[in-house]
This record gives C-alpha cells, sequence and structure tokens, in this order.
C-alpha cells in the first residue's frame, strides 16, 4: 500500500511538473510515504530517493521562498537524519568511516565550513554547506554501508538511477521531436527535470560507460535475456540522448574515458598518466601563444543548429559567445581568488559575487550586467573562488586520489566480476572529473549522487583489497611458521 502512495504520487509528479495545484499533494504524500518508509523499510526509502532523483524538479516553499528539488531533497533529509543517528549509535562501519577516502572527504567538508565562517554570504553558505553534508551522509557513507558486504549493490543502485532516467529521456525526446529536432533548442528541452542541457548530458555520460560495460560483460553478471535487452534498449536511448543534448563537454568527456579504459589495459603505472598529463601541460604552456593563434582561426559557432558547426567550435575562442563567456567566467574566479586567496567568497557565492569582477574586455552579448546567471563553469575554479587556495588543493587530491585508488585496485582484483564493476564505476568518474574542467554540476543531487556513490565503491573495493592482503600476509607467515617447525 505504502509502494502504491509513493508511484502515484512520483507518477502525478511527473505527469504535472509545473502545476501548483497538486504541490500541496505531493508534498503532503511524500511526507507520508516516507515517513512510513523511514520508520519500517529504510532501505525502500533509499531505493525511492534514488530512483526519484533524476524526475525530481525545483520547487518553491510555499511562505518560505526556499527552492528545493522535490521530492529528492526531502528523501534525502530524512535519510542523512537516520545516518546521523546511525553514527552516534555506531552502526556505521568503522573501517569505511576511518578509511584515506572518507578522510578526505571530512576534510574537504571542514574546510567548507571554515569557507563558510568567512563567507560574504553566511546564509547562503550554510544552506550549501548543509546540502554537502547530506550528500556525503547519504550518497557516501549510507550507500557504502548499504553495499559494504556486497560491493554489487552499488552498481544496482547506479543502475536504479539510470532506470530513473528513462521518463526523462522520453519527456526530452518527446519534446525534442516536437521542434523537429532543432538543435538550437537543446538548451531548454529537459526542463523541468534538469536545468539545462549540459548537466543533463553530462548525467547521462557518466551512466553510459557503466551500462556499456554491464552490457559488454553480460555472462559475467548472468544476466537474462529479458534484462539484455532491457539494457541494449536503454543504452541505445542513452547514447541518442546524448548526441542530442549537444554537449562538446559531455562527449569529450566519454572520449576521455575511452582512452582511460585503453590506459588500464596497458597496466601502465599511475605516474605515467599524471607524467603525460603533465607533459601535455608543459607543451600547452610552451606553445601557447601557436595554439591561441590555431583557435583564433576556428569560425564555427555553437549556436547556428549545425552539428559539425558545434562540435568544432570547441577551439573557437574568437566569435563563439559560449566559449567566450567561459573564458569570462574564469577569469571572474580567478580574480575572486585573487582578492580572498586563503578563505575564498564562501560556498555557493560565486553567482552572486562574480559580476563585480567582469570587465568590459571578456564580457559577451550572453553576459549579464550584474553577473547573477550561472556558476564559475568549472569544479576546480568554483573550489579556488569559494573556497580559496586549501579548499582547491584539497579537492585536487581528492580528485587525483581517487584515480589512484581506482587504477591500483583494478590492478589489484582477481575476480573478474568485481574487477568488471569497479572498472564501470572508475570510467563514470573519469567522465565527471574531465567534464568538471569546463562545468560544475557537483553542488546538484543528480550529479552529486553519481559521484559520491562511486567513491564509496571505490573506497568498498579498497577496503576488500586491503583485507584480502592482509589474509594472505597472515597465511604467508603462518607456512613459514610450520615450514620452520
Amino acid at each position: 500500500m505504502v509502494l502504491l502512495i509513493g508511484v502515484i504520487v512520483l507518477t502525478t509528479f511527473f505527469i504535472f511538473p509545473d502545476s501548483r495545484v497538486t504541490l500541496v499533494f505531493e508534498i503532503l504524500g511524500t511526507l507520508t510515504v516516507f515517513s512510513l518508509f523511514f520508520l519500517f523499510k529504510k532501505k525502500w526509502l533509499l531505493f525511492i530517493a534514488i530512483s526519484a532523483i533524476p524526475i525530481s524538479t525545483g520547487v518553491i516553499l510555499p511562505q518560505t521562498g526556499m527552492s528545493i528539488s522535490f521530492p529528492s531533497e526531502l528523501l534525502t533529509a530524512a535519510l542523512a537524519l537516520f545516518v546521523s543517528i546511525q553514527i552516534l549509535r555506531n552502526k556505521i562501519e568503522l573501517s569505511l568511516l576511518k578509511h584515506p577516502l572518507t578522510v578526505l572527504l571530512l576534510i574537504d567538508l571542514g574546510w567548507i565550513g571554515i569557507s563558510t565562517i568567512f563567507s560574504t554570504s553566511s546564509d547562503i553558505s550554510a544552506k550549501r554547506m548543509m546540502m554537502k553534508c547530506a550528500f556525503f551522509l547519504v550518497f557516501y557513507l549510507l550507500v557504502g554501508s548499504f553495499s559494504f558486504r556486497d560491493r554489487s549493490k552499488v552498481l544496482k543502485l547506479l543502475l536504479l538511477y539510470v532506470f530513473g532516467l528513462i521518463p526523462v529521456m522520453y519527456f526530452t525526446f518527446v519534446k525534442h521531436m516536437s521542434y523537429d529536432f532543432d538543435l538550437r533548442t537543446v538548451s531548454e528541452i529537459c526542463r523541468p527535470y534538469f536545468n539545462e542541457h549540459t548537466i543533463y548530458a553530462a548525467c547521462l555520460a557518466f551512466v553510459i560507460p557503466i551500462v556499456l560495460i554491464v552490457l559488454w560483460n553480460s555472462k559475467i553478471f548472468k544476466l537474462s535475456l529479458s534484462w539484455k535487452l532491457l539494457l541494449g534498449a536503454t543504452f541505445l536511448f542513452l547514447l541518442s540522448q546524448e548526441v542530442l543534448a549537444l554537449s562538446r563537454a559531455a562527449l569529450i568527456s566519454l572520449v576521455a574515458a575511452f582512452f582511460f579504459y585503453l590506459f588500464l589495459k596497458t597496466k601502465w603505472k599511475t605516474t605515467v598518466l599524471f607524467g603525460f598529463m603533465a607533459l601535455l601541460l608543459t607543451v600547452g604552456t610552451i606553445y601557447e601563444n601557436q595554439i591561441f593563434d590555431s583557435f583564433q582561426k576556428t569560425e564555427a559557432v555553437s549556436n547556428d543548429g549545425n552539428l559539425s558547426n558545434h562540435i568544432s567550435s570547441v577551439t573557437n575562442v574568437k566569435t563563439d559567445a559560449s566559449n567566450l563567456e567561459r573564458i569570462n567566467r574564469w577569469i571572474c574566479a580567478i580574480e575572486m581568488f585573487k582578492e580572498k586567496p586563503l578563505t575564498g567568497f564562501g560556498p555557493g557565492t560565486y553567482q552572486f559575487e562574480y559580476g563585480q569582477f567582469q570587465t568590459s574586455e571578456f564580457k559577451t552579448y550572453i553576459s549579464t550586467n550584474h553577473g547573477d546567471q550561472g556558476n564559475a563553469h568549472s569544479e576546480y575554479l568554483t573550489y579556488l573562488s569559494e573556497t580559496g587556495l586549501p579548499g582547491f588543493l584539497i579537492y585536487l587530491v581528492l580528485v587525483f586520489y581517487t584515480i589512484q585508488l581506482g587504477i591500483q585496485n583494478y590492478h589489484r582484483i582477481i575476480d573478474k566480476k568485481e574487477k568488471v564493476m569497479l572498472l564501470a564505476i572508475l570510467l563514470g568518474l573519469i567522465t565527471f572529473f574531465v567534464h568538471g574542467l569546463v562545468n560544475a554540476f557537483i553542488d546538484q543531487d543528480k550529479m552529486a549522487f553519481l559521484v559520491y556513490a562511486s567513491m564509496a565503491a571505490i573506497a568498498l573495493f579498497d577496503i576488500q583489497n586491503r583485507k584480502n592482503k592482509t589474509i594472505d600476509n597472515e597465511d604467508h607467515l603462518q607456512a613459514i611458521g610450520q615450514t620452520g617447525d
């Protein structure tokens, strides 16, 4: 009965996302459902929360002016409360809490807290801090604890998210079809479920490697024919929507994930990967002027409705408004960092502060005078401007440590199923880390779940491999002792 109420609530909200008439019913219905699940079926509350993330929409709560992603943020808040209670009761796995990746995430949260204290808008930063804490508690700790003894559960939760994407993809496809697939409409066709096409494309890019690898290794996962057909159709749908979403950064991130896959197969050391990245950065710095001159010769723009021009416009830094506006935002972020290099302006404040750092030299026709639309278009520069140099460095360490941990464990794992699972999750994360160079989405629950849950999975694989290594060492010492006797 409770599950039926939940289905009715979510279905009604999906059909009438903008209807104020149903808002009270939706809120009361959702509160009823997750209250019952919170008391009796917390596992199913987690399932509903994850599947509801893709179809959640932004609504403004009456009399408050607050905007929330409904119903996912209400469900996440309830689960965050549950996890907090579990921590106090020592019910969270200690090895997960003590893991270095968890510690790094806590250090990240700690510095965000310090930046919040010195924020130029303390209320905004406090809300962002609370949201980050909720993501960490639910998407990392709860998912990690839920999957602690069976790491395949993380993959199943990620696939549950994918299935939640299907109705959104269908809605977007039908809406796009009504515009005769005019590529100039891509920015808005995924609303109200996604703010715009870049976050939509980024989430699609994250899950495409996961679905593909599970489908490709269907024998290892012992999938039935019906599951193969379902995943096959879902993959084709994801791929078509990725192309139609028309996000250059998302497509580049998928290419990067493919090359990272080839790197894993060569079994090179992590130092080779990071060394290659350093080499590219060095060459780019040395030949900066020549590269910039070649970029200026590109005249293709991204908003003329032509697919080939949209892709080739990625190097147009002369006339393409999208690229020029990104440069404008990046320069503003750097100038903000120079203004407050230690603590930054505070979490969530970039969109309210960058306007004062705009100059006529870099403003475009899509810039706003008040600078009140959008973010820094970079996860890394967002950290730099909002949390200062320490926050930026903490995030860099978190990114590189996660990649290194994933690579190490991929090469250590012997079991084929677990190796494939880790590969799928790691490739998804690579798309996010690469996409994060030119866009910033970690503060949105639609991306936060994918990132934090994947990090939790990598931590779990590492914990298991450390246990296996300890057992092997003990067995080896025992064998030596017996030989000595």
